[in-house]
């Protein structure tokens, strides 16, 4: 919805300045017009009215005691543009009990009626707008009434514009290319001072869609409330000026209702909100081409390269102090034949150009032919994508496609602080899943994450009894009909050393199992690798090395399942199967590994089978000895003599 629209307010009541450009020179005639491109003003002051009964016409030869005050002045037939291409023109402007006074012109009320703009192929129309209590510069009135030249920037001038209040019954804006058109109804502003309004309200707006006729979209709100609205800092966006500095351009906006309907959905929502917004305008105003670049663009057209340059730098020059604090949307529906979503809310904190702080999702409900699924939470923290962003906008700026260095494209992947997820139940045709959270956390100093951690917790899969002979068939069989656990992952990159390592790392699953694991390798040169991509894993297989490497396996009722489930089928004693198992397991063990393992770490193996419990693998290399991770899948008598394999065991 275009940001709200809060732009819209500006354009309301900023209008009689937007247009107009500070280079039309010298003082004219009342009805003189001015030729200059974007700058011709003419006009028809009238003076109706001039004097009350009894008031009286006073001037002074000091500028700061001078008042005069002339009762009513009406303007007709304002233009604003040049001769060949009017962008402005006001029907008619009324200041009742208008007074000079002190080098500004007050009034009881301006009214300005029949406002119509026209830019590109974008219209605007507003029938009246009243302001109540007003006073503005005598620079900028004479400016608007009689197309006099100004000596300082419109933006200046509109600064020192005071009212009470301010309404717009409503507003009128299309696009011919884009086949739209927005009203908005019902604006009352109150209190407009150094350019900016301390609350505002705008009852509705109204748009149409129709680039297909036979499809139109149509968008309605509830009232919008906006609080703190720079239009000051804002107009400097059309009138140029800026001067780069991140600034304030409003504290708040609530809009309380809105529902998109098209053809095939509707989508409605309770709230929209947006926090604190800062801009940094540029000194120069908005590229005139801009409107004529995105109708050509949405015509299907090429764009003229040098124009799209231009717009792509002034643009580059806002983004860079654009920062919203928060944005919060709360109770989405969307509704259609193939859809039936409910979102309780949707939140962006920390929003820049270049990434954001936090993205949410809460209480996420949506029907599918199993049954509803829903989601408590989903969120994505701090993400970066600003080397991506500089890219698309440096090909923009260019005209041509990026150019991409292979050694340098980690440089270009965004950046996520965490992955979070909560609260899932879904039905299947196997029964219900459910997962009570799922965690990836990644710290960044460098091209690549020094830590990677990832958490899952409380998930429950159901077990099929008839599914698919898949291993769950299996498990059907040992009596599990559902299976929940936890994992916990840790992965540290420690580049000083030249490390990585692995640890806090374990799956549980109730009634089966827990293991856990740690790995260390050794010799993990991350700048050589990424100094030269094709040679990466050439280069981390010559040079990484195996520090150490533990597995701890305990048991949680799989074993007596299995042995339980086996001599029911084969009509052995459960203990007669587990002395076969393990010494069967002790042979081939020591047969396989040698000199590796020693006779007593294979008893300890062979204790663990007969009575399950606890053991724990560990796997270094000899002393003095090395091994190398290309050698790790090759295997083979060699390694093993260089490894060292102890095994411990322990009651459960």
């Amino acid at each position: 919805m275009r940001a709200m629209n809060w732009c819209a307010l500006t354009v309301g009541l900023g209008l009689a300045l937007a247009a107009v450009q500070a280079d039309a020179q010298g003082a004219r005639e009342p009805g003189a017009r001015i030729d200059a491109p974007g700058a011709g003003v003419t006009s028809r002051p009238e003076v109706r009215g001039t004097r009350e009964p009894g008031a009286r016409v006073t001037t002074s030869d000091t500028a700061t005691a001078a008042r005069v005050r002339a009762g009513t002045i009406e303007v007709k037939d304002l233009r604003f543009g040049s001769r060949d291409a009017e962008q402005l023109a006001i029907g008619r402007a009324v200041f009742t009990g208008f007074a000079r006074e002190n080098g500004m012109v007050v009034a009881d009320r301006l009214t300005i009626e029949d406002v119509t703009g026209r830019l590109a192929t974008q219209s605007w129309r507003i029938p009246r707008l009243a302001f109540d209590r007003v006073r503005l510069p005598e620079e900028l009135y004479r400016a608007l009434a009689e197309g006099a030249a100004t000596t300082r920037p419109w933006a200046d001038l509109f600064r020192e514009v005071v009212a009470e209040t301010a309404t717009i019954d409503t507003i009128t804006m299309s696009d011919k290319t884009l086949a739209t058109e927005q009203v908005l109804g019902g604006f009352v502003m109150t209190r407009l001072a150094r350019g900016i309004v301390g609350e505002a309200r705008l009852a509705s707006i109204t748009m149409t869609a129709a680039p297909d006729p036979k499809q139109p979209v149509r968008l309605t709100t509830g009232a919008i409330r906006y609080r703190d609205l720079d239009l000051g800092e804002s107009l400097r966006m059309f009138t140029g000026g800026g001067d780069g500095t991140p600034k304030r351009v409003m504290a708040s906006a609530v809009l309380e209702r809105l529902e998109i309907t098209a053809p095939d959905a509707t989508v409605r929502l309770g709230t929209y909100e947006i926090g604190a917004t800062t801009l940094a305008v540029p000194a120069d105003p908005l590229p005139a081409e801009v409107f004529a670049l995105g109708a050509t663009m949405q015509s299907g057209g090429d764009p003229d390269p040098a124009i799209l340059a231009k717009v792509v730098r002034w643009y580059r020059g806002v983004l860079r102090g654009l920062k919203v604090e928060s944005v919060a949307l709360r109770d989405i529906a969307v509704n259609g034949p193939d859809a039936d979503l409910r979102i309780g809310g949707v939140t962006l904190a920390g929003l820049v150009p270049s990434g954001f702080d936090l993205f949410e999702l809460r209480d996420v409900t949506v029907k599918t032919p199993d049954g509803p699924a829903r989601l408590a939470r989903f969120a994505i923290e701090r993400v970066s994508f600003a080397a991506l962003l500089d890219l698309a906008l440096d090909a923009a700026e260019s005209g041509r496609d990026p150019d991409i260095d292979p050694a340098k494209i980690l440089d270009l992947v965004p950046r996520i602080g965490a992955v979070r997820l909560a609260g899932l139940d879904a039905k299947t045709p196997e029964g219900p899943v459910s997962l009570g959270g799922f965690d990836i956390e990644m710290d960044w100093t460098a091209r690549l994450p020094d830590r990677l951690a990832v958490a899952v917790s409380r998930l429950a899969v159901p077990i099929d009894p008839s599914g698919p002979e898949d291993g769950r068939d299996q498990l059907a069989r040992l009596g599990y009909r559902v299976l929940r656990g936890d994992l916990a992952a840790r992965l540290r990159l420690l580049a000083a050393d030249k490390a990585l390592v692995l640890d806090d790392t374990a799956v549980a699953v109730d009634d089966v199992g827990r293991i856990e694991a740690t790995v260390r390798l050794d010799g993990i040169d991350v700048d050589a690798a990424l100094a030269d991509p094709d040679r990466a894993d050439e280069i981390l297989e010559r040079d990484a090395r195996l520090g150490r490497a533990s597995l701890t396996l305990t048991d949680l009722g799989f074993a007596e399942r299995f042995v339980a489930d086996l001599a029911r089928r084969t009509g052995a004693a459960p203990q007669a199967l587990r002395d076969e198992l393990a010494t069967k397991t002790r042979a081939e063990m020591a047969e396989a590994l040698g000199d590796a393992v020693t006779p007593a770490a294979l008893d300890r193996l062979a204790d663990f089978l007969r009575r399950p419990g606890r053991i724990a693998v560990t796997v270094t290399p000899r002393p003095g000895q090395t091994v190398r991770l290309g050698e790790l899948n090759a295997g083979g008598a060699d390694l093993l003599g260089r490894l060292r394999i102890e095994i411990d065991t322990a009651p459960r």
